[in-house]
């Protein structure tokens, strides 16, 4: 059935769980049409884009892919940076049942040529930015529909614009199944190849729920997320969920510690997300506090949290919330909110990440899959419905190990205690085992950062004469600031047992990283584990 502009076909069959409708109902049932839904600061003097603006270039972008012939379930390749055409094409394609598929602008052409190849796509949208890297994947798939946005430097692609132009503002309405995949986002893989994990509009609407109520936000929130949106932590966390309550997000394109505080004061941002190590970046930045003073929570993910990180929030009002979840289970698992001393992921340890937000349920199990008793380590699991991905696009083997049963196997070791609060220790297979006693680096590096002059740190195997392994401390010294082996040893022997404390220090300017500017722990081991 067509609707016409502003209207919807909510709540038809499956329109219930796909954004692009929701997204279509609050440009116009929800009475916020005129809301500024999104706030791009890569255009001078940021641009603002209402609910009504957004809606109707999304469904021109819906209109603009079937015109070139993508169909429902057909996959759309995207390499942009964040900004609000590439929430349009997110909206656009689902609005036709098509299958939004992001990927790290950052990769080679051969890396991307390679996943085009793997997921079939059938449409290329990408950015100017990238052009160089697309001419040389399209010269051996000349079939593939390139869409190119913010010039023309590609002579065979489409212009964004001119494809928007010419097409209607109807909204398609086409129906899509709960369990029909909505996208697909790229995570490392084993065997050197990312995989594709396929998540549902179920699973996508549940997980946006599930993070935004954790992080108790409303419509008059303002945020500001740093994850690329080919990331999870760039969708589900927490842009799409704000763009369900007619919330208002900010876009950066780059993010950069200075740029990030400038934006929230600017903008009286009032939530802002990161991984930790941007976190720890941003409180690097001198001055920080007169940034802040309209932030009511920081959330920090993807890597372990430090106490001296919550304390840095915290002892300026603002609530520190403990992220933590895979792409695989879109993005949720644990996020919990920590405004005092008091709160138990800082009474307990920095190590707890609370309990599960609403919809998602954990468990430890044992090598069997037994769930473990309280205090007891094991491999952490989360149920893979309603928030969990349907599984691996066109990765059978690696698919059956993660994915099973009712569960998904996240390769994090943790606990639960007589409380029920859990607690991440790390990667199963980062465990260090010396003298037969079990080491987790996360303890190892949560005592070391908390030295003066230590910015970042990570511990990896070394090797030991008579133990076998012993932590090895892989040390950046904060700007500016000078640190010596001697000095790092005699700290952890004061914060550490014995049996934990590093023998071997390496200190470094820095440190690997990934496009999210995560710490990359795969590649830090290549350089300096020993085995």
């Amino acid at each position: 059935m067509k609707t016409g502009v502003g209207q919807s076909a909510y709540p038809e069959e499956g329109a219930v769980y796909n954004l692009g409708q929701l997204l279509a109902r609050n440009a116009g049932q929800s009475g916020f049409s005129e809301r500024v839904a999104v706030i791009d600061t890569g255009r001078p003097e940021g641009r603002e884009i209402s609910y009504r603006t957004l809606n109707a270039r999304s469904a021109r972008c819906a209109n603009a892919l079937s015109a070139l012939d993508v169909r429902k379930g057909d996959r759309v390749f995207v390499l942009l940076p964040n900004r609000v055409e590439t929430l349009e094409v997110l909206y656009g394609c689902c609005k036709i049942g098509a299958v939004f598929t992001p990927a790290n602008f950052r990769f080679a052409a051969e890396e991307i040529a390679f996943l085009i190849d793997d997921v079939g796509a059938n449409a290329l949208v990408f950015d100017t930015e990238y052009a160089d890297k697309v001419l040389e994947v399209l010269v051996a798939r000349p079939t593939l529909r390139a869409v190119e946005i913010g010039g023309h430097r590609v002579p065979s692609a489409e212009v964004y614009e001119s494809c928007l132009t010419g097409a209607s503002e109807t909204e398609p309405g086409c129906p899509t199944s709960p369990g029909d995949t909505c996208m697909i986002l790229f995570t490392a893989g084993t065997t050197g190849r990312p995989k594709g994990v396929k998540l549902t509009y179920r699973s996508t609407f549940f997980a946006c729920l599930s993070n935004g109520i954790s992080a108790s936000m409303t419509r008059d929130d303002v945020y500001l997320g740093a994850p690329p949106m080919f990331h999870a932590g760039g969708l589900t966390c927490f842009q799409l969920y704000m763009l369900m309550i007619s919330g208002t997000i900010v876009i950066q394109s780059r993010w950069t510690p200075q740029e990030a505080l400038e934006l929230i004061q600017r903008y009286r941002v009032t939530y802002h997300f990161g991984i930790a190590t941007q976190l720890k970046m941003l409180i690097q930045v001198e001055g920080w506090e007169k940034y802040v003073g309209s932030l009511r929570a920081v959330n920090g993910g993807g890597e372990p949290q430090p106490a001296e990180l919550k304390h840095a929030f915290i002892n300026q009002g603002i609530t520190y919330v403990s992220g933590y979840g895979l792409t695989e289970t879109g993005a949720t698992g644990f996020n919990w909110p920590a405004s005092s001393e008091d709160d138990p992921t800082l009474s307990k340890a920095s190590e707890c990440m609370g309990k599960p937000p609403a919809f998602v349920e954990v468990k430890v199990v044992d090598e069997t899959g037994k769930e473990t008793e309280a205090d007891e380590f094991g491999e952490i699991i989360i149920r893979r419905e309603p928030t969990g991905a349907a599984g691996y696009w066109n990765r059978p083997e690696d698919e059956a190990k993660k994915f099973r049963g009712d569960w998904i196997f996240t390769g994090d070791l943790g606990k639960r205690d007589a409380e029920g609060f859990f607690y991440v220790l790390g990667r199963t297979d980062d465990m260090i085992i010396s003298g037969g006693e079990n080491i987790y680096p996360s303890e190892v590096e949560k005592a070391i950062f908390g030295h003066e002059k230590v910015a970042d740190v990570v511990v990896v195997r070394g090797r030991h004469p008579q133990w076998g392994q012993t932590p090895k401390a892989i040390i950046v010294p904060k700007p500016g600031r000078t640190v010596t082996e001697d000095e790092i040893l005699e700290y952890a022997a004061q914060h550490l047992a014995s049996y934990k404390k590093p023998r071997k220090i390496v200190i470094v300017d820095s440190v690997p990283r990934s496009e999210t500017g995560k710490i990359d722990r795969k590649a830090i081991r290549k350089l300096y584990e020993e085995v």
